[in-house]
Formats: C-alpha cells, structure tokens, sequence
C-alpha cells in the first residue's frame, strides 16, 4: 500500500503543508463535499482569511459568503467557532492531541485524529468513509449488507494495523485507495495493489457461482450500497434547497439590511402567500438554530 501511495498518491495542497489551521480548514470543507469541488474554495478560502485569527475576528456573513457555494453552510459556523474557541482557550494555538482536539465543538474523532497526524505527525489512526470501507473489505470481507464492524471496533482495527512510523502517508494512502480503486460502486479490483490480500475479493472469488471473468461484476453489484429510502420529491422543492437559495438572496444586500419574512418569501417563489408564512418560519428557525441567520420582528439578516 504504501509503495502504491508513492507513486500514486494525488497531489492535494492541503498535504504541502503542516500549518494546523489549513489543515482544519481542509478537512472541515471536504466533510460532505467531493475533493474536486473542494480545491477552487480552499485555495479562496485562506486568501480571504490567511489565519485562525483572520477568521475568528471576521463577520461571520463574511465567512458564509466565502463559503459558498460548497453547501452546507452550517461547517462555515461551525469553523469560525472553533477557531474562536481555539484563541479563547488556547491562545490561538490548535491543540495537538486528539483529547483536546475533542474539547473543540464540532470536531469528532476523525477531524481530530487527521489533524493530529496531518499537522503534527502523531502516529494515530483515524478512520472515514474511505478508510472503512477499505479496511473493512481487506481484513473483514464485504461490507453489505451489514458491516460486521461497529465504529469503536473498526477504529480499534485501524490501530492494531497502523505501521510503526508510518501514520501520516498510510492514513493518506488508504484515503487515496478508496477514492480512486476501492471506491463503493464501482471498485477496481483488477487494478488494486491489494487484491491478492483483500478477504472481500477472495471471498466473492470463491463463492461466486458466475462463469470466469464475472467476479469484479458481481463485487461491484454487492457493492452498490443500496438506500433505505426513495426520493419523494425533486431537490427543488425541498427545504434543503430553499435554505440555500435564503443564504444567496441576503448575500446580495446591504451588510446589516433585514428582509421582512414576506418579501423574503415573494423572492424565494413567485407564487409565495402568507399561507405559507409558517413554513417559511420553520425553515429560518432552523437557519438561526444553526447560526447562519439573525432573525427579529424586523426580518432577517445573515449574522
């Protein structure tokens, strides 16, 4: 794996470089969100504030607005909380442990073990959606329909395999694996470095009951992680999207300027009514409850 890595690994910026802080950033914009959409925004992103203290001090409708339009705008809050805690209880140095890496709100188990190794070069192990499934299908087999590791026993797995020495480019190496090769739906077993030891490869090769040369077609059908529900409604009908469209319309006016809650409306749909006024209520309490929007009798603002 790590021979691969060397001659594979994809050339990422956040990986030339151990400032903490950019670290942070990268890895709170790539929750959720696709490497390539990722890349242009970081780049911005450090440009429009340099430091932790830059972003702490900023208005934080400026951090919303330098964030979009990656989504889910509540990780841009959520940042400048954590870099203002950092100062208030750090004196702007970013722990290096993951015990007060934790201490951070909003950070997990995996945001703190990436800093740790990325920034500082802690032999710790970490696991996300990559990782899992990469160990999983290596050491436990298939990881449907039911994985056959919780979260605590597959981070314990991560540990009892990280190599002595090596944490920083085998956490990235597994990451890079399950990105480009061992990815969920389509995985390319023929062109793995580790398919003479993946247990779920072996186990598809020796139960499959397909002619020659079907394997990798049936691992990639038992791959395809199958969703526990259907789509009812189009992504535009759905308050997801409005909240979306409510951040981009207060990015427009004046810094400070409210919007009334039924121009707001009349701007979101050209058929709004106040009928729908508590619907429009329930999605900008959720909004404020996130700390993306300042809300009162007067209308709403970002904050």
């Amino acid at each position: 794996l790590l021979h691969w890595y060397a001659h594979e690994q994809r050339v990422l910026p956040w990986r030339a470089t151990s400032d903490p802080y950019a670290i942070l950033v990268s890895e709170i914009m790539l929750q959720q969100t696709q490497v390539e959409r990722v890349l242009p925004k970081y780049q911005q992103f450090l440009r429009a504030f340099p430091t932790l203290a830059d972003l702490a001090a900023a208005p934080t409708a400026d951090v919303i607005s330098a964030w979009v339009p990656l989504g889910y705008n509540r990780r841009a809050v959520s940042l400048q909380s954590i870099a203002r805690q950092v100062l208030a209880q750090y004196a702007g140095r970013i722990p290096n442990t993951i015990e007060e890496l934790l201490q951070l709100k909003g950070i997990g188990r995996y945001t703190a073990g990436a800093i740790a190794c990325f920034a500082y070069h802690k032999q710790v192990a970490t696991v996300d959606t990559n990782i899992r499934r990469v160990l999983h299908r290596i050491f436990l087999g298939l990881e449907y329909p039911e994985p056959k590791f919780n979260d605590t026993q597959m981070l314990g797995l991560a540990e009892r395999v990280l190599p002595a020495g090596e944490a920083y480019n085998w956490n990235q190496a597994l990451m890079d694996l399950g990105a480009t090769i061992c990815t969920s739906g389509n995985p390319l077993c023929t062109q793995c470095p580790l398919q003479q030891s993946c247990h779920a490869f072996t186990e598809m090769s020796q139960h499959s009951l397909f002619p020659s040369g079907s394997v990798l077609r049936q691992l990639r059908k038992v791959a395809e992680k199958k969703t526990s529900y259907q789509t009812s409604q189009p992504f535009t009908s759905t308050n997801r999207y409005f909240r979306g469209r409510i951040i981009d319309f207060l990015r427009t006016i004046p810094s400070g300027q409210r919007v009334a809650l039924p121009t707001l409306g009349s701007q979101l749909k050209s058929t709004f009514s106040d009928e729908e006024l508590p619907w429009l209520r329930g999605i900008v309490d959720g909004l404020v409850k996130d700390g993306l929007l300042n809300c009162t009798e007067e209308g709403v603002r970002l904050p």
